[in-house]
């Protein structure tokens, strides 16, 4: 029981910590934001390769239809994000570990469909909470967000 309440004590310490932690994210404190976080950012690399899409994938709609889909998976900390719909808009994931400083990750895809991936496998703290959403973005807006999900890291 004590395990399930402290996973639920992290988890919840993460989704704190996601609110506003990464830039345009919204700001539960109005914008007061005591210490500048650390952000990993990449930019997806294509691959031949492809993900099975599971229960630690998220995906993102217009709307109307399925505009993009991400899945993390813990061996190697890698993202994998591909772009449905060819409509312009980027898909992105961000994210946050309950670790040290609480650091923010940024995995963005050009336009093109196929599956990208991420790589951070040497930054990702071991053992921890990766809460993390996928948007689609057109420029510097934000278009449309999926729900948070949260998975433990390798």
């Amino acid at each position: 029981m004590r395990r399930i309440i402290a996973g639920a004590a992290g988890a919840a310490l993460a989704a704190t910590a996601l609110v506003g932690a990464l830039p345009g994210a919204a700001s539960a404190t109005g914008g007061d934001v005591h210490a500048q976080k650390k952000v990993y950012s990449q930019k997806a690399k294509p691959t031949g390769r492809s993900t099975r899409f599971d229960p630690y994938c998220n995906t993102v709609s217009n709307g109307r239809k399925m505009a993009g889909m991400a899945c993390f998976r813990a061996k190697g900390d890698r993202v994998w994000i591909k772009d449905t719909l060819k409509d312009g808009l980027r898909v992105e994931v961000r994210g946050t570990v309950n670790s040290n400083g609480q650091p923010g990750y940024r995995c963005y895809g050009n336009y093109k469909g196929g599956w990208q991936v991420c790589n951070f496998d040497r930054q990702m703290a071991e053992k921890h909470v990766f809460l993390w959403y996928v948007s689609t973005w057109k420029g510097s807006k934000i278009k449309w967000t999926s729900d948070e999900k949260m998975l433990r890291t390798s």
